[in-house]
């Protein structure tokens, strides 16, 4: 009779353990709700094993095995892919939104800058002796020049602010795959002693989520608890507790980042990386250098036609007509002629008296300046006038803006619905939590109570 009641009271105990833990865990998941990254929790309660007595068996109350961390592996897979393809269009949206305002078409755009030009030759042409109407011609010109001049600065300065956000990406990443490291670590150790190390998860399971956001990742598991990373070129990130190291310097004006993995580096492109660095790099090393070549190749264009059509004229001292712009010559020879036009472009002089109005010298003599005129209207690159070929520039930066901006969109819709399917799997919700107190708080009254009863009958007993 004395050690039945006594198995009794370890079955009672067992109730007020259990119901105290499960408070513990829903206070938890409560206190939690807003907790980014944070999964639920649950206790999973068993009953102990029974014993058997008389032939019978008797239940010895119950215990918690775990403390499980709600979760879907397939689900997070998806967060960390799609976060990467967010950050990816995120980090060109910025970029390329400053391209599309350099490249504006407006009354103060570039090809305003063209129509005025030929403009004040047309003018000239009804008074090609008039020096205001000569001044006019040298000042558009110089315009003109200054305002290739000023697109070349200006996406230059885009690569630049490029090169800044790479820069300042790397330390921050290299601290979050170094937390990886150290999480895989911790979380090892508790396992292996029976510790929980949900919490543990959490943090590394948000941290693999904005590497990957930063230059993609590939996962895997290695086994112990631990986390593997790669990027998707297959060069390691975090192997087991040891994390890679990323590294930038400038070769060539632009930001070169290395991933260093135990004694091997390794330089990587753009095609080597996913989410903001594949962003950064795609529109510094491909979207702007074919855009520059395009502005390029435009002002070598109108350069050349200009400077081949004044040079058969006479200027007001009878000589033969000069060069009105010049260009430095690319540095490469293998290079396209127009290579640097936009940047090199100056006008060649600013005495108006140098400019030819026409080819005979005579003061009314105007054949020039139509000749001039005649090659705003000249289909000359890619079967388009010089403002016709600007607006195709400016117009495939629209679609490149445009384009993007769909693309990120898309990847935030389908991140938002990721995270929504991720919080109705492990999210708190406090209704479900307030439920499971008073279920644990009315279980731990019944086991309190219970272990009264069993007591008195103890002491009803030391009496006999």
């Amino acid at each position: 009779m004395m050690g039945s009641l006594i198995t009794s009271l370890h079955t009672g105990a067992s109730g007020i353990f259990v119901n105290q833990t499960g408070v513990q865990v829903a206070g938890n998941n409560i206190a939690n709700v807003n907790t980014t990254g944070y999964s639920k929790q649950t206790a999973a309660i068993t009953s102990s094993t029974p014993l058997q007595q008389g032939g019978l068996l008797y239940g010895t109350g119950s215990t918690v095995d775990t403390i499980d961390r709600a979760g879907d592996v397939f689900v997070i897979q998806q967060l960390v892919n799609q976060s990467a393809v967010y950050g990816e269009y995120e980090a060109a949206d910025i970029p390329l939104s400053d391209i599309e305002q350099i490249l504006e078409i407006s009354d103060s755009s570039l090809s305003s800058d063209i129509d005025n030009f030929f403009n004040a030759w047309e003018t000239l042409s009804s008074n090609p002796a008039g020096a205001t109407e000569r001044q006019q011609v040298i000042q558009e010109g110089e315009d003109l020049a200054s305002r290739f001049n000023q697109i070349n600065q200006q996406l230059t300065d885009v690569v630049e602010s490029i090169n800044s956000s790479i820069e300042s990406l790397i330390p921050s990443l290299n601290d979050q795959l170094q937390q990886i490291a150290g999480l895989n670590q911790s979380i090892m150790e508790a396992e292996v002693t029976g510790d929980s190390a949900n919490t543990l998860r959490d943090q590394r399971d948000l941290l693999v989520q904005e590497v990957s956001e930063s230059c993609g990742a590939t996962i895997y598991s290695a086994g112990n608890g631990m986390t593997c990373l790669q990027l998707d070129n297959g060069l390691p990130l975090v192997t087991g507790d040891v994390a890679s190291t990323f590294s930038v310097e400038r070769v060539d004006g632009l930001a070169q980042v290395t991933l260093t993995s135990g004694q091997s580096s390794f330089s990587l492109a753009g095609e080597d990386f996913g989410g903001t660095l594949k962003g950064l790099h795609d529109v510094r090393d491909e979207t702007i250098p074919e855009i520059q070549d395009d502005i390029d190749r435009l002002a070598y264009e109108i350069a050349t036609a200009v400077n081949t059509t004044h040079v058969t004229g006479i200027d007001q001292n009878g000589d033969s007509g000069l060069d009105l712009y010049t260009l430095v010559a690319p540095s490469d020879p293998s290079a396209p002629a127009w290579e640097g036009a936009a940047a090199s472009i100056a006008l060649n002089f600013d005495d108006p008296a140098l400019i030819a109005a026409g080819s005979s010298g005579l003061s009314g003599d105007n054949s020039l300046t139509l000749s001039m005129t005649a090659l705003r209207d000249v289909a000359s690159i890619n079967g388009s006038t010089y403002s016709g070929e600007y607006g195709r520039i400016a117009a495939k930066v629209g679609l490149l803006v445009s384009s993007n901006e769909q693309k990120l969109s898309d990847s935030s819709s389908l991140l938002i619905a990721l995270n929504n399917k991720q919080d109705s799997i492990a999210g708190v919700s406090t209704d479900e939590e307030m439920l499971l107190l008073i279920q644990y708080q009315t279980g731990y009254e019944a086991a309190s109570h219970y272990l009264a009863v069993v007591k008195e009958m103890l002491d009803t007993l030391m009496q006999i």
